[in-house]
């Protein structure tokens, strides 16, 4: 497949960094449409899109093809679709980030893919990246506006804050119990609280960690296969893995393996 594309990373602003993980530029002209398998991970994206919208299609729910949008946390796969010319650039906030910088009840974006037209406060930052000069330019002004944006914004609640750390910590392993015990918060409290302010409850990111840590194992191929993985990754057995990597990824575990050794995770033409 014959390919034209051009990608460019970079870092935030040093203040900026516990709340965005990093900025993408990218272009790609290619011949035939490209199919892309996204799988859950705990960064809330926004892209601003400067060529033809993409198709985004979440298994079992909506498929929708905004212009520049924004995805929640989503516990399931999303198939991307786009015509081969693509021009965009992502920001990857942490659960932290997104709280501040969208100034919703992350339970409005849950789930969901959310236009930017929908979000009056941001309609105008496609337009503003699409008169930049350059990647560097269009990042400088994303310092700008993000670090606007979260200085009046909200931050989590502390609780919130070390219940991500506890789980970060343990990979997505230990009880819900120790977990409440460690917050001060009963059960229920902790999981309304954090479904309000990252839009999931803590199972659920448990269940985002230890599926990204299964995944990160996986590419060093242990002696003991995917049993071994599934043990190491906190799972019951390989069985309960293979269960929850269909679940989360749409793929089986050795699938999704040979996904993720792809091409920028290019399935097949569309």
């Amino acid at each position: 497949m014959q390919a034209d594309w051009e990608l460019v990373r970079a870092a935030p602003r040093v203040d900026l960094a516990s709340t965005v993980l990093g900025y993408t530029g990218y272009r790609e002209h290619r011949v035939q449409p490209i199919l892309r398998r996204e799988v859950p991970v705990l960064v809330i994206p926004l892209i601003v899109n400067f060529a033809a919208p993409f198709t985004l299609s979440i298994a079992g729910g909506e498929s929708v093809a905004p212009h520049s949008f924004a995805a929640g946390l989503i516990d399931r796969p999303v198939l991307v679709s786009s015509a081969g010319r693509s021009a965009c650039i992502q920001v990857d906030f942490t659960l932290a980030g997104a709280y501040g910088f969208f100034q919703l009840d992350q339970r409005d974006m849950s789930g969901r893919i959310v236009d930017l037209d929908d979000l009056a406060t941001l309609r105008q930052l496609g337009p503003r990246l699409h008169d930049c000069r350059s990647w560097g330019e269009c990042f400088a002004l994303l310092d700008h506006v993000i670090g606007e944006r979260l200085a009046r914004g909200r931050t989590l609640s502390p609780e919130v804050a070390a219940g991500l750390a506890w789980l970060a910590g343990r990979r997505g392993s230990g009880r819900m119990r120790a977990l409440a015990a460690a917050t001060g918060w009963s059960e229920r409290h902790l999981t309304r609280r954090f479904t309000a302010e990252t839009g999931v409850g803590p199972k659920t990111i448990a269940r985002i960690l230890r599926f990204e840590h299964a995944r990160v194992l996986a590419t060093s191929r242990p002696p003991g296969g995917w049993a071994a993985i599934a043990q190491a990754a906190g799972y019951a057995d390989q069985a309960h893995m293979t269960r929850e990597f269909t679940a989360l990824s749409g793929l089986p575990p050795s699938a999704l393996a040979r996904n993720d050794a792809g091409e920028h995770g290019i399935l097949e033409p569309a």
